[in-house]
């Protein structure tokens, strides 16, 4: 019985090597990569929230009622001509005013989220 357990720890500790080892692969997040500069001192940060894009400027409204500004980084905020507000990446939308978003990005000490990716449309 011994022999067995020492296996399945063995097969456990082997798995956790590889997961830890692909995550931190390639200067990567779990993946995520980041788009902002070095220079720029910000923290990868998940924050999901509806999304309030107009002539204002894009931001993310938290269900805890915090409004966090958003910043261009791989996504950019527009105003189509119709009116609409969305989150672009070059031409393509990615999401729309309105929608129910988590966000992943770098938050920094301006209260800002530079905008990398949208991880989830809910």
């Amino acid at each position: 019985m011994k022999d067995g357990r020492a296996a399945v720890l063995a097969g456990l500790l082997s798995a956790l090597l590889v997961v830890a080892g692909c995550s931190l692969a390639g200067g990567t997040l779990g993946g995520r990569s980041k788009c902002w500069p070095e220079t720029d001192k910000r923290m990868a940060s998940l924050f999901r929230g509806i999304l309030v894009i107009d002539e204002s400027g894009p931001r993310l409204s938290t269900p805890e009622g915090d409004v966090i500004p958003l910043r261009q980084g791989t996504l950019r905020g527009s105003v189509a001509a119709d009116g609409t507000g969305q989150l672009v990446r070059g031409t393509e939308v990615v999401a729309k005013e309105g929608d129910d978003v988590t966000l992943f990005g770098g938050a920094g000490a301006d209260g800002a989220l530079v905008v990398c990716d949208v991880e989830e449309i809910h």
